[in-house]
């Protein structure tokens, strides 16, 4: 039987659950407003500690009264309010849940409901720019990972039983996931700017920004000429921070010695990079005021949907070609096999190569020193890539000899804190 302090904490917490949604509707000048909304919620609560079966009937109850109020507001010529009333009804849910107790669920989806109340506007805006591609490519990687991702093996398979396949599309999952949230971001604010799809979209793909910087100067010569080098930084910088985060994710909970030396490595290299943007920032304040004068709208960099089908598979394929030639390597060459395919796998994809590092730590099949190192070579291999790519596209040799001048301080911070820890360490 609840206590009197148990009762009262329900009350309160259904009472602060109802002010949330309801001050949000009260602010966006809706009907229902905050009373209804935390009589609701309290309607909710005290019906399920009087008798859960009075609980549904009172489920029923709210329902038609909020079917009432819409056939009202039709009667007036008012339009509907549809998305208030579900709220509302997902609200007196709520409460129910406040009344069984389940205090974090109750909390959890009233955050989520506020929230998704709150960004109406952000949400308009990123859905009309959504292209049908972008939400088939969605909807089926939901199906593959509700429906396909359970059916899968969850033990290694193979001649050399090398391959998990669970656990591979289980990556495939996460790093996608991953990568639409900086895809999201990209398509909000890209337009703002070059310096933003630099710095996302390194987050994505570091070598589509080299490639997409490489054509935007050969369209504008001006402001692209002086600025490229330090949106590459943005770029490598987001390349840093994107490397050390999955080998982090994918090992940090089986292994946390390796994310401690990883982030020792790559820690440094993120913070230099940061300091060159600083530093080229100051300095190109004036010119960057003087070019927006010029009424010049810089382009979005051109970057392939992670949800796009293509790019789901051309990962996954990836992802498992460098898994099978790293577990021959290790097999027949021990952990140098594994180091030279992870390290030569960069070329292709720097975000498997730190996945893959990742998991081989996460299995304690590589100590957490060579684990920083490799990643380090990985990354190394993606800042040379960056400026070659560049260079290829805009044959542009004094701006590029910039580029690798900018990235050399990075490299060597690196270096030396791989250096420290291997002495050190």
């Amino acid at each position: 039987m609840d206590t009197s302090l148990l009762l009262v904490e329900k009350v309160a917490t259904s009472t602060a659950i109802g002010l949330l949604i309801g001050l949000e509707r009260e602010w966006a000048h809706k009907e229902p407003g905050v009373r209804s909304f935390t009589i609701a919620t309290l309607l909710g609560t005290l019906a399920w500690i009087v008798s859960p079966a009075l609980a549904f009937v009172e489920v029923s109850a709210v329902l038609v009264v909020i079917i009432l109020v819409n056939v009202y507001s039709l009667a007036q010529d008012q339009p509907l309010q549809i998305t208030t009333s579900l709220a509302l009804a997902a609200t007196n849910v709520l409460g129910i849940l406040v009344g069984a107790g389940s205090f974090f669920l109750a909390f959890a989806c009233a955050i989520v409901i506020a929230a998704l109340l709150s960004w109406k506007p952000e949400l308009t805006s990123f859905t009309d720019k959504l292209t049908v591609s972008e939400i088939r490519g969605a909807l089926l990687l939901a199906f593959i990972a509700a429906v396909v991702y359970p059916l899968l093996p969850d033990q290694n398979v193979g001649p050399l039983n090398i391959v998990n396949p669970h656990s591979i599309w289980l990556t495939v999952i996460i790093v996608s996931a991953l990568n639409f949230l900086n895809y999201i971001l990209l398509r909000l604010m890209g337009t703002r700017g070059i310096p933003y799809s630099a710095a996302l979209g390194g987050l994505v793909n570091s070598a589509a920004i080299s490639h997409f910087l490489g054509q935007e100067l050969k369209r504008d010569k001006g402001a692209s000429a002086s600025m490229a080098p330090t949106n590459l930084v943005l770029a490598d910088l987001s390349m840093i921070l994107r490397n050390a985060v999955l080998v982090i994710i994918f090992s940090w909970s089986a292994e946390m010695q390796a994310t401690i030396t990883t982030a020792i490595v790559l820690g440094p290299m993120a913070l230099a990079a940061g300091v060159i943007i600083l530093i080229s920032w100051l300095r190109s304040l004036k010119r960057s005021s003087d070019t927006a004068s010029e009424g010049k709208s810089p382009q979005q960099a051109a970057l392939i949907s992670p949800l796009d089908l293509r790019y789901v598979l051309t990962f996954a394929l990836l992802f498992l070609l460098l898994t099978v030639f790293s577990g021959i390597g290790q097999r027949f060459f021990g952990a140098v096999g594994f180091i030279v395919v992870a390290i030569a796998g960069a070329l292709v994809s720097a975000t498997s190569s730190a996945v893959l590092i990742g998991n081989h730590a996460s299995m304690h099949l590589l100590a957490p020193t060579p684990v920083a190192a490799v990643i380090f070579f990985a990354t190394l291999v993606g800042l040379v890539e960056n400026v070659v790519i560049f260079f290829v596209v805009s044959r542009e040799r004094g701006i590029t000899l910039r580029m690798a001048l900018l990235s050399l301080p990075i490299i060597l911070v690196g270096m030396v804190a791989l250096v420290l820890l291997v002495l050190f360490g």
